[in-house]
């Protein structure tokens, strides 16, 4: 049933209540009169006149004395209606047909539909046919008599036309203030109605956020307002009655599920008696996402599936959010380093003060002895010294406060010294491997702390291997342009790059703890058994010296660092640079497997090798791989990722290819130092192996030289 029906009948029903009384005085005074015009006919008095005053007193005055009040409003009606129908079976009983009681049988019906309604109306419309039938019944076969035997006599007395007359006056008049009665209910349930109705709308209307209300069973709108068609870009006449949920929302939303499976789940929630509040991404009229807030409620009536939603732009408040959480973490973030950059200042200071005198002690003592073998061990003594300088100069680098001396330097020759003195501190257990490509470009750095950067990631790697394993340092050039594979790394800037990689073949770093490592103080090492300051070292003189430190780790697999330092402005690219030949490296369709487990390269190289003229099969593991090559083993070129999930490894997958295959060229990528991730793995020595982040150029080249 309609609500605006229900709710109309309610107020209509109240009304009735509250401003009935005064129906029930008019019948205390119609009967009474009607009682009063019965006496002065030519009726004789007797049982008609016993029965009917009791019936007046007891059903029409008593009721209203011992029931006032709105809240006994049915109790005075159900006396009331017994009352008429008892005054009219009385009279017929008695005067038969010419009884006023008709007429009181004729309005009781009506009574009965105007202060109760059909309910009510239709049992006393049955009770009003089924009493006259009764007694003509009774009359017709001598069980009752009518007082009246000389009916002539009767309708000569105008007395008892007078006492007709007034009974018909008097129920006419009931009947016509009853009406009008019901008309005046009726004309404030409707006022009352619409200022309710006026208020929901300017409720909706001018509400400050977004309202739609959605018809579940059509799939679309029905009703909006104008913050919705604002934010939405749609006019009320485009939205309502044609547009859904569906068709203003992005295929996806921001967390990966899709919009029309998440509005579903969301709609029988709600349709269920639940009041989601979410997150929503919206796409207006011209294609703009709005990250929104909405709530869901159900709405009467409830034999249909009204959805009512209300939404909430939250872009600009995201926003400010994101921007007030990044400046809190910038505070923080200078906040600490501020802090220990003044401890780390002050002892620095001290130190170094300390550090003179003993420097110039030195000094003063050798140019007092003449012993060439006394003045060695004082020479040693100054090294050290001055290295201890150095270092109190490393502790504010991470605090990015370091005075640095940049000159032109050679990473290379950086990484022969560190080796040669750092060799003693590394453990026999350890095997050091060196890739250091020829022709690298001359960096512009601090020497000392390149030095201390390198001294850092070689202990850290060491410490990572405490059952011993491989430590490989590896030097390349790298320059960043468009054609950049790797979608794992981050702030590389186009240019020129030389590269410092440090890998070890430890238990590797928890993802959880990545984010962590280059915190002050930061360390997952025992109490006391370092500062926690080295990589925080590491990144800020890298940071100062305008490049940047990056980390590949894999757990049980090991890690890799990555220093990343600006050539020189003043060097040209060497021959060792590798030149744009994808003029000369287009493929003529051969069928390359491709294995690489993490889906945004395998998207890159794939659509490079299809750019490039070849035919790319991918897999998305090495257990993948395998099964494809077994189906169809016609493939020229095996380019594989090193570490991937499932048994088999990219050097394993080789292995069991090369089974069925033994000429199969293969092409390795790691995001380790190229040495480490296949050293001792008996591979062949024409296998490529190339280093993630891998240009375009250099992937073309590597598939030009496997494929000879």
């Amino acid at each position: 049933m309609d609500d605006q029906i229900l709710q109309a009948r309610k107020i209509h029903a109240q009304n009735l209540r509250e401003s009935s009384s005064w129906l029930f005085y008019y019948f205390i005074f119609a009967v009474g009169v009607s009682l009063l015009a019965a006496t002065s006919r030519a009726i004789p008095w007797g049982p008609l006149y016993y029965l009917g005053i009791p019936i007046f007193l007891l059903c029409f005055v008593a009721p209203h004395l011992v029931f006032p009040g709105p809240k006994h409003y049915s109790k005075r009606v159900a006396f009331l209606l017994v009352g008429l129908l008892l005054i009219a079976t009385t009279g017929i009983t008695f005067l038969g047909l010419v009884s006023a009681g008709w007429l009181i049988l004729l309005i009781t019906p009506v009574l009965s539909a105007s202060l109760i309604g059909s309910r009510g109306a239709y049992p006393a419309l049955a009770i009003t046919l089924i009493l006259p039938i009764g007694l003509g019944f009774l009359h017709s076969y001598g069980f009752i008599e009518a007082n009246i035997t000389d009916y002539q006599a009767h309708f000569s007395d105008w007395r008892n036309w007078m006492v007709m007359t007034t009974a018909l006056l008097l129920s006419s008049l009931a009947c016509l203030i009853v009406t009008q009665h019901l008309h005046r209910q009726w004309e404030a349930t409707h006022l009352e109605l619409h200022k309710q109705h006026d208020q929901f709308r300017a409720l909706v209307e001018y509400a400050p956020e977004a309202i739609l209300i959605l018809d579940a069973d059509l799939g679309v709108f029905i009703t909006s307002n104008p913050r919705a068609e604002q934010i939405l870009g749609y006019n009320r006449s485009e939205l309502v009655g044609k547009l859904g949920p569906n068709a203003i929302s992005p295929t996806f939303q921001p967390d990966g599920r899709r919009s029309e499976e998440a509005i579903s789940i969301y709609a029988q929630q709600t349709l269920t008696g639940e009041f989601p509040i979410f997150e929503w991404q919206h796409e207006t009229k011209a294609g703009q996402l709005l990250d929104c807030e909405i709530s869901l409620a159900r709405l009467p009536p409830f034999d249909r599936k009204l959805v009512r939603a209300s939404v909430v732009e939250i872009s600009a408040r995201k926003l400010e959010l994101q921007e007030h959480q990044k400046v809190q973490q910038q505070l923080a973030a200078s906040q600490k380093l501020e802090a220990v950059g003044k401890l780390t200042g002050g002892v620095a200071h001290d130190f170094n003060n300390h550090l003179a005198v003993t420097l110039g002690n030195l000094e003063l003592l050798r140019d007092e002895t003449e012993d060439e073998h006394h003045k060695a061990l004082i020479d040693k003594s100054i090294a050290a010294t001055l290295r201890g300088s150095d270092l109190t100069r490393n502790m504010l680098a991470f605090a990015r406060k370091a005075s640095l001396e940049p000159q032109a330097i050679d990473i290379n020759q950086v990484v022969h010294d560190t080796k040669n003195w750092t060799s003693r501190t590394l453990p026999t257990s350890i095997s050091v491997h060196t890739s250091l490509l020829e022709g690298l470009w001359p960096v512009e750095a601090d020497s000392s702390s390149t030095e201390s950067a390198l001294l850092n990631l070689i202990l850290n790697a060491r410490d990572a291997m405490p059952d011993g394993g491989d430590l490989t340092i590896e030097t390349a050039n790298i320059e960043i342009e468009k054609s950049y594979l790797d979608a794992r790394q981050e702030e590389l800037f186009p240019g020129r790059y030389v590269m410092l990689a440090v890998s070890d073949t430890g238990g590797g770093i928890p993802p959880e703890t990545l984010p962590e490592i280059f915190e002050p103080f930061f360390s997952t090492k025992a109490v006391g058994s370092n500062s926690g300051l080295g990589l925080s070292m590491v990144h800020g003189f890298m940071r100062q010296s305008n490049g940047t430190v990056q980390v590949y780790s894999e757990l049980g697999v090991g890690t890799t660092f990555k220093l990343f330092f600006k050539v020189a402005a003043d060097i040209s690219p060497s021959a060792s640079s590798p030149k744009d030949n994808t003029n000369t490296t287009k493929g003529g369709g051969q069928r390359v497997l491709v294995a690489e487990d993490d889906s945004a390269v395998l998207d890159v190289l794939l659509k490079t090798l299809e750019k490039a003229g070849y035919s790319a099969i991918a897999a998305t593991s090495g257990d993948a791989a395998k099964a494809i090559f077994e189906a169809d083993p016609d493939f020229d070129l095996l380019i594989t990722d090193i570490v991937m999930p499932g048994k088999l490894l990219g050097t394993t997958l080789a292995s069991v290819l090369r089974a069925q295959a033994p000429d199969l060229p293969v092409i390795f990528m790691s995001g380790y130092a190229s040495e480490a991730t296949v050293h001792g793995n008996g591979l062949r020595p024409e296998d490529i192996r190339l280093m993630k982040p891998v240009q375009r150029v250099e992937l073309m080249a590597a598939i030009h030289k496997a494929l000879g």
